[in-house]
């Protein structure tokens, strides 16, 4: 009975330790899956909550808009003059979905504080336009920020959520080709971390072709490969740099080809402003607005260097914006600010391709 006994506790041990490894297992085999799920619902609440209601905020409520050409008669009189006749692309988009609306809804009059002419129609091509393109662009932000079994890091969103507060500050400038010049400047930063240098090239051929028949800030995506080129190892460099010849020369040949081909006297700039309205109390603040920037971005890479030498890759575009624009207009310095996050969002990266399978990348 004795004997029957200890060799009951025995297998009743093993039996309990086996169950006990068995949990053990399960938990960390469930762990994972447990502790992402409050990342996948803050993925879902930045990539589909946050745009609705900065939309609904910014391009229904406050009705707002940029200068007294929603009116489709007075649309047809800017965008088809002067420097703004090359910039096909965001124009033709937003003629293509006011004609769509208009074949299957019935206008009616929707008078804005300066310009009392406007269609309800007009008016919803540029926010329907805007907010697809707001919103495609912050997913491919927010997949870059993703990190792989550990969702969203800390600092990556103090920075994230500082540009999309002065993006959607900006946003309350209505045109039709601002969201999407930045969703195409980032279809080609896109490009840059692909692994294939043939689809990345493709994608930033994408970038430079439709980004420049869209409007100048394409210029921007080669400052961010000339800086990331730069400052990356030596062994990743080489790839950027064949990124930024590919972008360099598709830029100039769309570039100059709108300007022959186009009638009417070629235009460089509208007009000669010299910073615009308030240029030095606007300077100042963007000085302020890009201060903060660089604090939280070298919270991801602790180095100022790719800050300057991303300004520095950037001077054409801010010489053009003195001559041409105005600084109070945030839009202006939000794909720049884009770009800064990008650089240090990547630089904060290193460990995602190793030394040898970035040789392999590098040398194609």
């Amino acid at each position: 009975m004795r004997l029957w006994s200890l060799h009951y506790d025995k297998a009743m041990n093993r039996l309990s330790q086996s169950l006990n490894t068995l949990r053990q297992k399960s938990a960390v085999g469930s762990m994972p899956s447990t502790s992402m799920l409050p990342q996948y619902l803050l993925f879902g609440a930045l990539a589909i909550a946050l745009p609705i209601v900065i939309v609904f905020s910014v391009q229904l409520w406050m009705v707002t808009m940029y200068t007294s050409i929603v009116d489709i008669g007075r649309f047809h009189e800017q965008y088809f003059s002067g420097v703004y006749r090359y910039r096909i692309l965001g124009r033709g988009q937003y003629l293509f979905l006011y004609q769509f609306l208009e074949a299957h809804f019935r206008d009616r009059p929707f008078p804005l504080p300066r310009d009392p002419a406007t269609s309800l129609l007009s008016y919803a091509a540029f926010a329907i336009s805007n907010s697809l393109y707001f919103a495609l662009s912050n997913l491919i932000l927010l997949s870059f920020m993703w990190v792989k079994r550990r969702g969203f890091l800390d600092r990556d969103l103090v920075f994230y959520l500082y540009y999309t507060l002065l993006l959607a500050l900006s946003m309350a400038i209505v045109t039709p080709y601002d969201q999407l010049a930045y969703l195409l400047v980032l279809i080609g930063i896109l490009g840059a971390r692909q692994r294939s240098i043939a689809v990345g090239s493709i994608l930033i051929a994408i970038s430079a072709i439709a980004g420049t028949m869209n409007r100048e800030t394409e210029f921007l995506l080669a400052s961010f490969l000339a800086t990331m080129a730069i400052v990356s190892p030596v062994l990743l460099a080489k790839r950027y740099w064949i990124y930024l010849a590919v972008d360099i020369v598709l830029s100039i040949m769309v570039y100059v080809a709108l300007r022959l081909l186009l009638p009417g006297k070629v235009a460089l700039i509208q007009y000669v402003t010299l910073g615009g309205i308030w240029a030095p109390e606007s300077l100042a603040v963007l000085i302020v607005i890009f201060a903060g920037a660089i604090v939280f971005a070298m919270k991801l890479h602790d180095n100022v260097r790719p800050a300057f030498v991303l300004f520095a890759m950037s001077l054409p575009y801010l010489v053009t914006v003195f001559i041409g624009s105005t600084f109070r207009e945030l839009r202006i310095s939000i794909p720049l600010l884009l770009c800064l996050f990008c650089v240090y969002l990547f630089l904060s990266r290193p460990a995602e391709v190793s030394v040898d399978e970035g040789a392999r990348v590098a040398v194609g």
